[in-house]
């Protein structure tokens, strides 16, 4: 016999909430061949330690391969990803995919627009109310 008077059903599973300017929607997955098309064609390489390097692809390199027919037009997603390789291993370490953060950062760019420095600038000259 429990020593608890009463059991509570266990909760129905809930979806994830969506958040505010919907940043949490959903993404299409980095498949191995996109991967491998970063790898291949990456220009911005960082050193890191233990033999790894983080490839990824600038945007501009991504229209310079589109336009010499190298890349197809739809894989402008493939400056979202950035892959960690580790050289002595000849593997990918891990693939982190910023494509939520881009597109967070293009709504909120508008907003951050309202503040710029031009609006806060003192003005030299006093001006006379009573005139």
């Amino acid at each position: 016999m429990p020593n608890v008077a009463h059991l509570r059903p266990a909760r129905a599973a809930r979806s994830e909430p969506l958040f505010l300017f919907d940043a949490r929607r959903p993404q299409t997955v980095a498949d191995a061949g996109m991967i491998a098309k970063v790898i291949t064609h990456a220009d911005l390489c960082t050193r890191m330690a233990g033999g790894r390097m983080k490839l990824r692809l600038s945007p501009d390199m991504v229209e310079t391969l589109i336009a010499q027919g190298r890349l197809s037009p739809g894989d402008h997603r493939l400056s979202d990803l950035t892959v960690v390789w580790d050289e002595g291993q000849g593997e990918v370490v891990s693939v982190r995919d910023d494509a939520r953060v881009r597109d967070a950062a293009a709504r909120w760019a508008e907003w951050d627009n309202l503040w710029d420095a031009e609006s806060y600038a003192v003005e030299d000259e006093p001006r006379s109310v009573a005139a």
